[in-house]
This record gives C-alpha cells, structure tokens and sequence, in this order.
C-alpha cells in the first residue's frame, strides 16, 4: 500500500492480539505520519536500504499470544484456589491452575444472563488508554460526560474443573476472550444476527471441555458490604503447551520419586 517502504510514524495506537496475529487500532485523539521529517525516520530508512530489508530478526516475545505462555504465578490446582476465595489474603496472590472450562452461566433463575455490557472506548485524559466504563442505553459515558467511541466487554461467570475440583470465577474481557476463543464483537454480532441467542450459547457449549487451559488467577482483598472478603478472578487463559507441561508434569514426579525410600518403591520387598 505504501511505495517505496515509507516509514510510519503512530501514537495512540491500541494494539490487540488475537488467535496468533496482532491488529492496531488508531485512537481519535492519535496521530499518523508517513514519512515524517525528523532524525530518527531518517535512520530507520537508511538502515532498511542498507541491509536491515534483509536481516532477520529476533522476536522479544513469544508470537501469537493466545497460543503463548500466559502470566505466570505460583502454580496451584482449583483446590487451592477455592481455599484463597474461603479466607482472607493479606496480600495479592497470582496462581496459575491447568484446568478445562466446564460452563458458562448464561442463565439466572430462568431469565437470560447478560454476557456484555457496551463500554466506552475514548481515550482517558492525560493517557491513551480507553475508558472502558459502562455506557447506558444512548451510549453516554458518565465518567467522560459524553456519549463517543463505544465497543462490547465481556463479564462472565466460568466454572473450571481440573482433576481434584470445580469453582466458579469471575472472568472479565480479555480472559474471557481467550476462554471462548471468540471476539466480544463476534458474540454481540451473532447475539444480535438470525439465530440469537440461541446460536450464542451453542457456540460457548462447544468449548466445554474442548482443551486444558493455563489459568491465571488473582485473588486480593476486597470488601462487600463493610465486611472484608477475597475477591478471586480469571485475568489470563491460554491454550495450554503441551510439551512444556508434561516436561513439567515429569520433573515433579521425579521430584516426588527422590523423596520416596526405596522400600517404598519395591513394596517393602527385603
């Protein structure tokens, strides 16, 4: 589209990642120039022309996010994430549990439950960040005081089942996406197109137990109420990596195996 490789120059660039491959979104209050005149466009293009066209180059992190590692915390099983939502934390905890998404709550008390809620998309003052508060009906934004940009944000409810447990978390947007392998625009379109809700639900069904999952899970201390609590959420979901599991799977029962006495091992054979 661009000739002769024209250098872009872009502020206020949201840059989402999705099943393997990375978008960019310019923000109203952004900014775009090709071929801008100041030094450093100038040394890009000299290192393109002189070599750089050709060299290749090193990722800084893993490609494709979704398939990639997610944020790491201390490894758990949904056991131990059920005993940090029971007490109280005294600080923030970051766990990290493979487990497969058993249901989604789609229903209350017999009335469909929302999935969504419209959430602002203009940028917040001092920063390019988007508002993401919940809009009303006519699109208006409390907190920017005007009704501009706006884009659906998932909040569910998932239960997750691993090998000893079930539980239920609360799991917001980009967690959310990732659970269900589809876009938030996707779902409202299909929500909103000829098959309706119905369609919705059983294209989430199909992800019931459809593969492990690398759950990251943050439990804080919260109040409701007056009263303290533990607030525990899925922040991250990533397709689990096989190879680097089962690798950790067998180092820990090689652990587990040193510590046995031999006795033990042999049926307690003299």
């Amino acid at each position: 589209c661009f000739a002769g490789h024209a250098v872009l120059c872009i502020k206020g660039v949201v840059v989402k990642e999705w099943q393997g491959g990375r978008s960019g979104s310019l923000l109203e209050g952004g900014t775009l120039e090709i071929n801008p005149q100041r030094p450093e466009a100038q040394q890009m293009k000299q290192w393109w022309s002189q070599g750089g066209s050709s060299q290749s180059l090193s990722a800084l992190s893993i490609d494709g996010a979704v398939i990639g590692r997610a944020p790491q915390g201390k490894a758990a099983t949904l056991s131990d994430v059920r005993q940090a939502a029971e007490g109280l934390v005294s600080a923030q905890e970051n766990l990290t549990v493979v487990c497969r998404l058993a249901l989604v709550q789609t229903k209350k008390q017999g009335e469909a439950q929302p999935l969504y809620y419209m959430a602002c998309q203009e940028p917040k003052e001092g920063n390019s960040l988007p508002c993401n508060k919940r809009v009303d009906e006519a699109g208006f934004c409390g907190a920017c005081n005007r009704a501009g940009k706006v884009a659906p944000r998932l909040n569910l409810r998932c239960r997750f089942s691993d090998f000893g447990d079930a539980t239920w978390l609360t799991t917001f947007h980009e967690g959310a996406q990732r659970v269900l392998d589809m876009k938030a625009e996707d779902m409202r379109e299909m929500e909103r197109g000829e098959g309706g809700r119905e369609l919705l639900e059983a294209a989430i069904r199909k992800q019931y137990f459809s593969q492990p999952l690398q759950v990251s899970v943050r439990a804080k201390q919260d109040s409701y109420q007056g009263e303290p609590r533990t607030n525990v959420t899925c922040t991250d979901a990533r397709p689990v990596q096989r190879g680097e599991h089962g690798r950790a799977m067998l180092k820990e029962i090689y652990g587990l195996l040193a510590q046995t006495p031999a006795s033990a091992l042999s049926g307690g054979a003299q």
